[in-house]
Formats: C-alpha cells, sequence, structure tokens
C-alpha cells in the first residue's frame, strides 16, 4: 500500500488548482471583455483613419498581454507564497501533534505538547491532548502502583498456601482440623481480594449502575448494625447504634450503601481492643445528612487522614491490614460516597485516641 501525501502537500495541491483556475478565469475574461471595450469606446471618437485605428488596436494588445501577463504572474508568485505560508502555518503544529501522539503511544507520556495560537480549533486541540498525555500518565502510575500493591498483596496468602501444601506433602504439618481451617482462611482472604478488586475497577470507572430509592437513613444503620453485631459480640467490642433524631431519608443505593457502612464498621471492629467501643450516630442539616461511625481504637496519625482512603495503605502502622481485610475497604467505600455525590473523611485526635469516619450525603429537597 502507498504512503498517503502529507496534510501540507495536499493543501498546496489544493491551492495550486484554485490559483490556477482563478488566473485562467481573471485570462478568458479580460481576453473577452478588454478588446470589445477599446473598440466600443474607440469607435466614440469618431477617429477614421485606418493607419491610427491599426496602430492603437496594436498599442492596445501588445500593452493588455503584457499587464495581463505580469498581473497573473504576479497574483501567482504571490497567492502561492501566502498559501505556502498558511500551508506551513497549519501542518507543523499538526506534525508535532501526531509525534507527540505517536510517543504516547509507545508508553512516553512526557512529551512536549505545541501550544499553537494560530487559530482557536488548533489551541483546543493542543490542550485537550496535553490533559490526556497527563491523564494516561496519570492511569499509568497509579496502574503500575496497583500491580504492586496487587502482588505484594498476594504473596503472604500464597506463600502460606505454598508452606502448608508441601508440610502437608512432607508429612511436616499434620493434617489437621487447624492446618486446613489456616488454609481455607487464606482462600478466603484470596477470594475477597479479587473481589474487591472488580468492584474497586467499578468504582474507579464509575461503573457501579446505582439504582437510587429513597431510603431512610435509621434502616440502613439498623441493618448495618444487626448484621455486625455478632461478630462484635465474638470481640468483645461494644456496639451502640444511637438512632436519628428524625426519619431522614435520602436517595441512595441501598445495597452500595450497605456495603460502605459494613466496611466501616469492619474496619474500626479491626482497631479497636476489647472492651471498646464503637458507636454509629447520625444527624440531619440543611441540605446534608451525616452518619459517623467512631471508634476508641488505634486512632490515626494526623498526617495519614487522608492516606488512609489510598489502596493498601501502610505508611500508619497502627491501621495496617492485618490480615483480615483486603486493604481496599476504604478505598471502595470512598469511591461509592462520591458516586452518591457525598464526602467519605477521617477524624481522629492522634494515635490510640480512636478514629471517627465521617458519611456526608446531600438530602432530597422532597423531604
Amino acid at each position: 500500500m502507498s504512503r498517503p501525501r502529507s496534510l501540507a502537500m495536499r493543501m498546496m495541491a489544493g491551492q495550486i488548482v484554485v490559483i490556477a483556475v482563478g488566473a485562467l478565469t481573471l485570462a478568458a475574461t479580460a481576453a473577452l471583455i478588454a478588446p470589445r471595450l477599446f473598440t466600443y469606446h474607440f469607435d466614440q471618437t469618431g477617429e477614421a483613419d485606418g493607419i491610427v485605428r491599426y496602430h492603437a488596436q496594436q498599442a492596445f494588445e501588445s500593452s493588455f498581454a503584457l499587464a495581463l501577463v505580469l498581473g497573473v504572474f504576479a497574483s501567482i508568485i504571490g497567492a502561492g507564497l501566502l498559501s505556502w505560508l498558511l500551508t506551513r502555518r497549519i501542518s507543523q503544529p499538526i506534525e508535532q501533534l501526531s509525534q507527540a501522539a505517536q510517543a504516547v503511544a509507545a508508553g512516553n507520556y512526557d512529551v512536549a505538547v505545541p501550544h499553537d495560537t494560530f487559530g482557536r480549533e488548533l489551541a483546543a486541540l493542543s490542550d485537550a491532548f496535553e490533559d490526556m498525555a497527563v491523564q494516561l500518565a496519570a492511569t499509568e502510575a497509579t496502574r503500575r502502583r496497583l500491580l504492586a500493591d496487587l502482588a505484594h498483596e498476594l504473596r503472604t496468602p500464597l506463600a502460606t498456601l505454598e508452606a502448608h501444601i508441601d508440610g502437608l506433602e512432607d508429612g511436616i504439618v499434620p493434617g489437621t482440623t487447624d492446618t486446613y481451617a489456616v488454609m481455607r482462611h487464606q482462600v478466603t482472604r484470596l477470594r475477597r481480594l479479587t473481589s474487591d478488586m472488580r468492584t474497586l475497577t467499578e468504582v474507579e470507572a464509575h461503573a457501579l449502575d446505582l439504582h437510587l430509592q429513597p431510603t431512610p437513613v435509621s434502616a440502613i444503620i439498623e441493618d448495618a448494625c444487626s448484621s455486625a453485631e455478632r461478630r462484635y459480640q465474638a470481640k468483645h467490642v461494644a456496639l451502640e447504634c444511637a438512632p436519628c433524631g428524625h426519619d431522614t431519608v435520602v436517595d441512595v443505593d441501598a445495597d452500595r450503601l450497605q456495603q460502605v457502612m459494613a466496611n466501616l464498621l469492619e474496619n474500626a471492629l479491626r482497631h479497636t481492643t476489647s472492651n471498646g467501643t464503637v458507636t454509629v450516630a447520625c444527624s440531619c442539616t440543611a441540605g446534608s445528612t451525616l452518619i459517623t461511625v467512631t471508634d476508641t481504637g488505634d486512632g490515626i496519625s494526623p498526617d495519614q487522614l487522608n492516606a488512609v482512603f489510598d489502596r493498601f495503605h501502610r505508611a500508619d502502622t497502627s491501621r495496617h491490614n492485618d490480615g483480615e481485610g483486603s486493604g481496599l475497604g476504604l478505598t471502595i467505600a470512598r469511591g461509592i460516597i462520591t458516586d452518591h455525590h457525598g464526602t467519605l473523611t477521617a477524624e481522629s485526635e492522634g494515635l490510640g485516641r480512636g478514629a471517627r469516619f465521617c458519611i456526608t450525603l446531600p438530602t432530597p429537597h422532597h423531604e
């Protein structure tokens, strides 16, 4: 397949055709009209001498032909030069954008994007391309970090399973109920990790397909506390659910909001020691509803209050992933609340002083 001609060549070819057609049209029009006008006006003078008429006709034709040739030649040169300048002015930034696109396609997102001011369209194209390159760079960095974190998270349960299987084969590890319980626990952890990864992908792509319905906040809190009550009792942690002051209703996907509450309650339980307390409460202000989950557990250092929502967060050892969770619960919870046009934040007075997670949801006007 032959390589297509460049945009500059096509534009110049088009301009040449336009110039040639214009020059031929000018020449033909002048050749048809000018001699007749000359003859008509010369006849109006009443000159009857043939020699005078002959020389006047020759003078007109020669001067007209010379002026026409020079005029057409000058117009072709001028129009051609202007067309060449315009073609280069338009094609150069497009070629630079093409080179930048090839670099981005090859994985180099740190490219110099030309910012052309020749026209609004080219300027908008350059800005859009630069934004795309920045977003692709951020996505690629996130992907690499996610793969690295995922590989790290998979390493522990896989190593545990491999060690137990090798021990069973060699007869070192007895095939007891406890041994199989450990292996089943690691399999459960892997299953949960893969499930949370799928949910996180949907959250980050804003593809959760939420089904919003008016739902009482008190019902959400009661269902969440009821589902978590047995696990709290097993760890001897008190779970207190304060009733809402009145029947506040919010437009939410009840299943997804229950998922958020389950993640927050599980996170609070994981970081609260026996005989501690976790309290769920709600309040309503003008235009918004606040749901809080407060624990008396490990607490969070001030510089980590936002970082705890990162994937597989480990910077703060007080809120580390101890193997019970996937390390994605808070990340998923914030993404779901964000898709509900709400906010999820963390508060703490410091390490060892407990933490509070605050959900703010918009309250519909029809309440």
